[in-house]
């Protein structure tokens, strides 16, 4: 049954959503129980298998995303995130921040709090469909999230846990059917009811809906190098591909041709590009794989990367650039901001 323990309130001392801290928890989805996985919640409250240490002077790599980074479905140590650092046997840290429905601008405030908190010297941003018109208060307005306004201006996250869902919790049956046997869409509706009011979303037109997405980007892109005081070939973004159109040449060429999901890709790999930054996309690293030898990605009843998934997004990220420059150079010189090239230890912050 599952029992993924409580967020905790975020507040501005508090600012980024995470669970309660060193927890073993059960994660489960389906009807049948067909995702079932053990899960770690570590010192700072972030699902991960390592502790995290603010003190350590070893290189770090820093993983931001949502719940393709908090990796639910997926035992603890198996997310790409957690693959990465395990790889690394010590001589470096790679540690990750996800959380349930984050966009952009939750992934900027993450950004920021992970800069300050633990000094990483490099930064991936994992982007899924869903981080770009969700980043616009317009379109959801999920207090334990950040959003961006009209100006484009960071509106924080306010979260307590709400009565009615700390009396619902104590409840088996009702995690099962929240978590089993409702839809993915329907327990969105749910979770967002059961976390205090929230402003339906205003209808858009197709063309409406590109238009705040692109400047949704445009906000997030623009602001990255403000909160993290990171140069640009210090971060990475790891773009997904356009999930299961991939496995059909047809429906691939559909998605290609006409999805939102589709376009928004190619905007913000293009604007990404145009600013400096390195871009992974992983849509031909799938399907080359999914020619040679059928494998699929996620899970036959739910979107997320499956354990072969996460795999795959490791071995890509080992490949990247901005990866290799922080683990493979000697000495760890690395690229900064306002410099040429300086160690990690001497780092002006």
């Amino acid at each position: 049954m599952a029992s993924p323990p409580p967020l905790q309130p975020v507040t501005p001392a508090d600012p980024i959503a995470h669970f309660t801290p060193n927890t073993e928890y059960v994660y489960s989805a389906g009807w049948n129980f067909a995702i079932r996985s053990r899960k770690h919640t570590n010192n700072y409250g972030f699902n991960n298998i390592a502790d995290y240490r603010p003190g350590e002077k070893t290189p770090l790599f820093m993983v931001i995303g949502d719940s393709f980074v908090e990796a639910h479905e997926v035992d603890a140590g198996k997310s790409a995130a957690e693959l990465l650092n395990a790889r690394l046997g010590g001589r470096g840290r790679v540690y990750s921040i996800g959380l349930s429905g984050a966009a952009l601008p939750q992934y900027l405030a993450t950004a920021e709090y992970a800069c300050r908190t633990f000094k990483p010297e490099a930064l991936a941003f994992f982007i899924i469909s869903n981080d770009f018109d969700e980043s616009l208060l317009k379109y959801n307005q999920d207090p334990q999230l950040h959003h961006f306004d009209e100006q484009g201006r960071l509106v924080p996250a306010r979260y307590e846990l709400p009565s009615a869902k700390r009396v619902l919790r104590h409840s088996a049956f009702i995690r099962y059917v929240m978590y089993n046997l409702v839809s993915g869409a329907r327990l969105n509706q749910i979770r967002l009811w059961l976390r205090g009011p929230v402003a339906v979303a205003q209808a858009a037109s197709g063309e409406e809906r590109l238009r705040d997405s692109r400047r949704a980007v445009d906000y997030f892109l623009a602001q990255i190098p403000e909160r993290c005081g990171l140069a640009p070939n210090a971060i990475l973004f790891v773009l997904d591909a356009v999930r299961p159109a991939i496995y059909s040449a047809v429906t691939l060429k559909a998605a290609t041709e006409t999805s939102y999901h589709a376009r928004m890709r190619a905007y913000l790999a293009a604007e990404a590009k145009a600013r400096g930054y390195e871009l992974l996309d992983l849509q031909p690293v799938f399907i080359e794989r999914h020619a040679r030898d059928g494998a699929r990605f996620e899970f036959p009843t739910d979107s997320h990367w499956n354990a072969l998934g996460h795999q795959v997004v490791a071995d890509e990220v080992r490949k990247s650039a901005t990866y290799g420059r922080l683990f493979n150079a000697a000495g760890g010189v690395v690229h900064t901001a306002g410099a040429s090239q300086v160690s990690p230890d001497t780092r002006a912050r």
